[in-house]
């Protein structure tokens, strides 16, 4: 199975007014401060190939989702295998395997099945690429999406939308903030409610399968008693009442499907999060994060994707996770460090009936898991121009599965380190190099009948990386590139056994390698023009079933290449006009090629 080339052209347009678009006294790009390492850095200080998108970007590329992201970030992808799964440097979330990417929304970790998430009201997104696992753990294999949402201020501000397109596309936002006591209590609410028809025809049942309806609910409270002392509580909700997933497309019409199984896919996801941040004097600061998730999910698959009863599943899931983060930043003129702990305990229940056509089976069962982190990071600049950091976590998580005939337990231990160096070439310009540890957590087969699949071990890899990244021609020109290599070991494959269902394996070993670079010119006060691009090569080294040896074959859905290219204008009028494209490669949905 070959997933041939997609294209990707987004559009839009209005009224452009222009007096001197020629102009010599352009402005600089903007500095741009992110989080990505726990404390606020400048990213061009930051030793790590980085997206970052903004308010004002995230609305001129009309970003709605984490998904949308993906479109404009070199060597991210986001695939559609029933739920949405990232796909980055070559490695990606099998099944119901942990994620490569983790996802952080206002610090809360997500669990792996939101990265359509809703953006509304949002600072800034922030994508980290190559192994996290120092900082973030185990879902931080080879990057992390960090969502950081406008914290509501003194000024009272809201905003109403409304977008109507093709297929009776519905879109109706609002969002409202301000003080309720000036300078000490701040709130902040927002709203969405999304509907659109599908496109694909089911010929067996003669309907359209993938009609689309969300609502998304937010409330942001913020307390500041003191300068020092902040306390934030933000709390959401989303339900999505979906139809059948984009999947099983026949190739001679890519808007139909011939499943006679019904497909759907209906949750609500309830976020809470409570951040406690306190400066201890103007060197040391003290931050809890205290998350609550809970997620329902009820879903119909016809995975056999045709019009004959092969593998049919209806499945209800209900996932809970509490955590706490605590950490202590320390800062002074030639170090910085970030020391802590994490805790987290997640449950979760699963109903799943399956019908194949020798019969129906149903099933049920409870995880849970108990995950423990200990983390520190330091950079010390050694003077004003060389810096070294160094960072090391020690990960421990115990697992328990438990069904009508059996309790099975996984217990795990991992320590993630990170070095590296940057030098600062001259003023605007830093190079770097890091060699760093990253891992996925092993888990249970829940399909599987042979004793000896119904656990997978543990994913690790080693990540060699150096890169060069700042700005050239008085600021208005920023550049980053990463080129990289990584050894993988045990890599986490879905296969499907004669037994039936699926179940995930460790394949031996593994490589992937491959070069990201990212561009952003300032051309004028109102022209801006951006670019980006990244190659990727990821095989098996060694992988052999017994039965079939793929040794040397390219790794499933990891395309060689992908682009993006586009131009945006904003005249001082208000006036607004992009056009961009993006695209990516071939790639395979088997091992076989």
């Amino acid at each position: 199975m070959n997933y041939k080339k997609k294209i990707a052209l987004s559009i839009a347009a209005s009224i452009i007014l222009t007096n001197n678009i020629y102009a010599n006294d352009t402005k600089q790009l903007d500095t741009v401060t992110v989080t990505a390492q726990k404390t606020e850095q400048n990213i061009q200080e930051v030793p790590i190939s980085m997206s970052v998108f903004d308010e004002f970007t995230l609305e001129d590329k009309m970003i709605d989702n984490v998904t949308d992201i993906a479109k404009y970030t070199p060597g991210l992808m986001m695939l559609s295998e029933g739920t949405t799964v990232p796909s980055i440097r070559g490695l990606f979330t099998n099944g119901g395997s942990r994620p490569v990417a983790g996802l952080y929304i206002d610090g809360i970790p997500m669990i792996s099945s939101t990265y359509d998430s809703t953006l509304m009201d949002i600072e800034r997104v922030e994508v980290l690429k190559g192994p996290q696992g120092t900082l973030y753990g185990a879902n931080a294999q080879v990057g992390v999406i960090n969502v950081i949402s406008k914290k509501p201020t003194n000024e009272t501000k809201g905003k109403i939308g409304v977008k109507l397109g093709s297929d009776n596309l519905k879109e109706y936002t609002a969002n409202l903030s301000g003080a309720i006591v000036k300078d000490k209590l701040y709130i902040g609410l927002l709203g969405k409610h999304y509907e659109k028809d599908g496109f694909i025809k089911n010929t067996t049942k003669n309907k359209i399968e993938d009609d689309r309806e969300h609502d998304y609910g937010k409330i942001n409270l913020r307390w500041t008693p003191t300068d020092d002392l902040e306390l934030s509580l933000i709390s959401s909700k989303i339900k999505y009442n979906n139809g059948g997933v984009k999947k099983g497309l026949t190739k001679s019409n890519y808007r139909e499907v011939s499943n006679d199984g019904d497909t759907f896919n209906k949750s609500d996801t309830v976020l809470n999060a409570l951040n406690i941040s306190y400066s201890i004097n103007d060197k040391l600061s003290l931050t809890s994060t205290t998350t609550h998730l809970k997620q329902n999910n009820n879903g119909a698959f016809d995975f056999d994707n045709s019009n004959v009863v092969g593998f049919h599943v209806l499945n209800q899931t209900t996932d809970k996770s509490l955590s706490e983060e605590l950490k202590l930043n320390y800062e002074n003129d030639t170090l910085k460090l970030v020391s802590g702990i994490y805790i987290e305990n997640e449950k979760k229940h699963v109903d799943m009936n399956m019908i194949t056509a020798s019969g129906t089976r149903d099933k049920t069962n409870n995880s849970k898991a108990n995950f423990i982190g200990l983390f520190s990071h330091l950079t010390y600049d050694i003077n004003d121009r060389l810096s070294v950091l160094g960072g090391l976590r020690y990960d421990n998580v115990k697992q328990e599965f438990e069904d009508s005939t059996q309790t099975i337990d996984n217990d795990e231990s991992e320590i993630s380190p990170k070095i590296g160096i940057t030098y600062d070439l001259k003023e605007n310009m830093m190079t770097y190099a890091t060699i760093s540890k990253g891992y996925k957590a092993g888990g249970f087969n829940q399909h599987a009948v042979v004793e000896g699949d119904k656990t997978y071990n543990k994913e690790t890899l080693y990540s060699y990386e150096v890169g060069l990244k700042g700005t050239a021609m008085d600021g208005k020109l920023s550049f980053d590139t990463a080129v990289y290599y990584m050894d993988i070991k045990d890599m986490q494959v879905m296969i499907y056994p004669s037994t039936g269902g699926n179940i995930l394996e460790n394949a031996a070993k593994g490589t992937s390698k491959g070069i990201e670079a990212s561009l952003n010119f300032q051309a004028t006060d109102t022209l801006n023009l951006f670019a980006g691009a990244s190659y990727n090569d990821i095989k098996f080294d060694e992988y052999n079933t017994g039965k079939a040896d793929y040794s040397g074959n390219t790794a499933t859905f990891a395309p060689k290449y992908d682009f993006n290219l586009g131009v945006t204008y904003r005249a001082e009028q208000g006036y607004y006009a992009s056009a961009d494209i993006s695209g990516y490669g071939d790639m395979y949905g088997d091992f076989a090629n």
